[in-house]
Formats: C-alpha cells, sequence, structure tokens
C-alpha cells in the first residue's frame, strides 16, 4: 500500500484492474487506490504474472503493507510468512480479518492498540449505539471490552447536548483536513502580510487574449506564474523547515486548492518557474478538472500553495499553510477603487486586487516577505510579460 502523504497511515484499494494470473508489465494499472485524501491509480513497478491479490476490493490496511504479489514466472514458489518456500496454491488466502489483525499490530499509534482489547461484537454495538468506547471500563479478560459492557454504558449514559435533528460522518478527506490545519497551527508561528495590486492592465490583457483561442485562460494562471517567478529570487519561502534544517526545493511546485463537495483538494502543476503561462493554462485545466472527480494526477509535493477565492467575491482573507511548507497566497477579488490622479480631474478608477501572504516565521521574516510581495506586485502590475 502505498504512502502518498505525510499524513496517510492506510489506503483501501477501490477497484482491480487486473487479475490472479494475469501478466502485467512496468507501468500498468493494477488498482485504484483511496486514500483519506483522494483516488491514484497504482502502477506495477515490475514486468511478471500477478500471483496473489492480498487486499480485497473495499479492503483498508495500513500504509507500506503487501496487497499483492508478483514474480517473474507463473510457476515460481513463493516464500512464506513461515520462512519456508510454499507453493501459491497452499498459501492461505488473505482474509479480511487477517488484514485487519494486521492492521491493529503493525501501528503503534493508541488507536490500534486499543482495538484489541475489543471484542467485534463490542465494537458492532458500540457503532449502532453512537458509544465511545474510550469512556468504556472493560470487565473481560486483561480489560477487554465485551458486548455487555457496551451495553451497560449505553444504559447508563445520560445525554446533557440538545436533541440533534440530523447528523453525518465526517468524511475521510475532512478527517484529513482537520488534522493537518491543526498541526499546522500548532506548529507553524503564522504570520500575515497583504498588498494591494492594480489589475486594471492585467485584467485588460487578460481579456483581450481570452477573445481568441485560449479560451481556458484565466487570471489564475497569470497569478501562478507571476508568484513562481517571483519565488526562483526568494528560495527560503519555497523552501520547508525539517529536523531544524532549512530545505532548499530545486523547482517552484504551485499547489492549486481546489474546492470539491466532499473537501478541499490540492493538485500540483509543478515546475512551474519552467513552465510558460499557456503551459501553465494547460496543465492546471488537466488537474482541477482531475481534482474535481476526486483524484490527483500527480505525486509531486507543492512547495508553495495558492487560494484564489476572488471568483466568490471575497475580498481578502489568510490561508493556512499546508504542511511543511513555509508560505501560502490568499488571492482576493478584483474590486473597482477609486484613486488620486494627476489628471485635471484628480480621481481615477482602477481594479484593485488584495493578496495576502501567510509565512513560517520560524524561517522569514517580515523584510523578507514584503521584498517577495513588492516584486510580486510588480510582475503583475506589468502585463507585458505574458
Amino acid at each position: 500500500m502505498p504512502k502518498y502523504g505525510l499524513q496517510q497511515d492506510e489506503g483501501s484499494v477501490v477497484r482491480w484492474l487486473k487479475q490472479v494470473g494475469d501478466t502485467v508489465s512496468e507501468g500498468d494499472i493494477l488498482c485504484e487506490i483511496e486514500t483519506d485524501k483522494a483516488m491514484f491509480d497504482l502502477e506495477a513497478t515490475e514486468t511478471g504474472i500477478l500471483r496473489q491479490i492480498l487486499c480485497e476490493e473495499g479492503q483498508t490496511v495500513p500504509v507500506l503493507s503487501d496487497i499483492a504479489i508478483i514474480t517473474d514466472t507463473a510457476d515460481e514458489v513463493i516464500e512464506s510468512s513461515g520462512g519456508g518456500p510454499k507453493h501459491p496454491d497452499s498459501v492461505p488466502k488473505t482474509t479480511s480479518n487477517t488484514v485487519q489483525r494486521l492492521a491493529e499490530t503493525a501501528s503503534d499509534s493508541p488507536e490500534p492498540t486499543e482495538r484489541t482489547r475489543r471484542s467485534p461484537a463490542a465494537r458492532k454495538l458500540a457503532n449502532e449505539l453512537n458509544i465511545d468506547l474510550a469512556g468504556v471500563t472493560g470487565t473481560g479478560p486483561n480489560g477487554r471490552i465485551t458486548r455487555e459492557d457496551v451495553q451497560k454504558a449505553a444504559d447508563t449514559f445520560v445525554s446533557t447536548t440538545p436533541p440533534v435533528v440530523s447528523q453525518e460522518p465526517v468524511s475521510k478527506m475532512r478527517k484529513a483536513i482537520g488534522k493537518a490545519m491543526i498541526i499546522s497551527k500548532q506548529t507553524i508561528p503564522h504570520f500575515y502580510l497583504s498588498i494591494d495590486i492594480d489589475a486594471t492592465e492585467t485584467e485588460a490583457a487578460w481579456k483581450n487574449t481570452t477573445g481568441t483561442d485560449r479560451t481556458d485562460f484565466t487570471l489564475t494562471d497569470i497569478i501562478i506564474k507571476a508568484a513562481a517567478d517571483t519565488l526562483v529570487f526568494y528560495p527560503v519561502l519555497n523552501g520547508c523547515l525539517e529536523r531544524d534544517k532549512i530545505f532548499y526545493n530545486e523547482h517552484v511546485h504551485i499547489g492549486l486548492a481546489v474546492g470539491t463537495d466532499d473537501g478541499l483538494l490540492v493538485p500540483v502543476i509543478d515546475n512551474a518557474d519552467t513552465k510558460s503561462v499557456h503551459q501553465i493554462t494547460e496543465l492546471r485545466s488537466q488537474i482541477v478538472a482531475a481534482a474535481r472527480e476526486g483524484k490527483l494526477g500527480s505525486n509531486t509535493a507543492a512547495t508553495v500553495t495558492i487560494s484564489n477565492l476572488g471568483m466568490f467575491g471575497i475580498r481578502d482573507f489568510s490561508a493556512i499553510i499546508n504542511p511543511p511548507e513555509c508560505a501560502a497566497l490568499a488571492i482576493g477579488t478584483i474590486r473597482d477603487e477609486v484613486k488620486p490622479s494627476t489628471n485635471p480631474i484628480g480621481l481615477i478608477a482602477r481594479r484593485i486586487m488584495t493578496v495576502t501572504l501567510s509565512a513560517d516565521h520560524r524561517l522569514v521574516d517580515g523584510l523578507v516577505c514584503s521584498r517577495y510581495l513588492q516584486d510580486f506586485k510588480s510582475r503583475l502590475e506589468d502585463p507585458s510579460w505574458f
């Protein structure tokens, strides 16, 4: 089971595209994997015969668990867990209970350890009655929680909260988002700087361009390119802090926050600093469409994330940094604003956009961030470069 992110600890197989006995080549798609954030196609890393499927469709297992066995030939013996060679026909098929036991014993976190002290019947009843087993005292052997313990807790429980009209479980994606944001706010000392950008000329140039064959070309593409090109001169903002060391990324990989019905996904435009605006438009269009279907088109990790809520009329906001990144850009709407002018009237209407930079104070201070925003502003106020 591949590990696609720092916060991922398990995954499930949605659908097997290859079956036992099939010949597979390196790069063939074996199955569809679902994590708490998105769905991915899992490619074969070697050529051979798919001999066994160890994780059935719908099963969830810890990351790095074996989910299938591929051998060079159809009659190659497979080493059993007991240490001696064993023919594949004699190797017992992994059941859902076996996978569950593996999941419970493979992790060193407190939650799986607690699961080993609950009977299956107790777990099932607790789910039905919405009882938190963390607050139930077990009377079984070694403190094991029994079905009777759960029923007793349900009988004696008195609710102190108002009646709930309706409820629904929190999705895997929403749990992952919450977990990442808690880590971010608890471990990263955020600070925020905002700047107003005169987007009058850039917006006009963009509107003239969209009248041509570049129908997918958006202002977001211009913002992505300007942000990436400016970051090249401020490598610390494109870096990250790990184990008390600053790591500088070779290229700028821009994460673009995309809202979906299930939550927020951040597909990545990799090597944005080396791409033209036209190339960014094509890639952005592809990854946003994939994200809205719940898929991420790349395993590349973002180095800086951009969140644009301008299309919703949001004037300005502050984005939460996505660990382990150092910074995030929040883009507000472009609005009409009257400015002083040197013409005889003395006033002129301009199109103004507010951009807010969130930064990790452990790596950078206000001076570096201010200079970055000034350079970013200069690029966006001069449309001649794109």
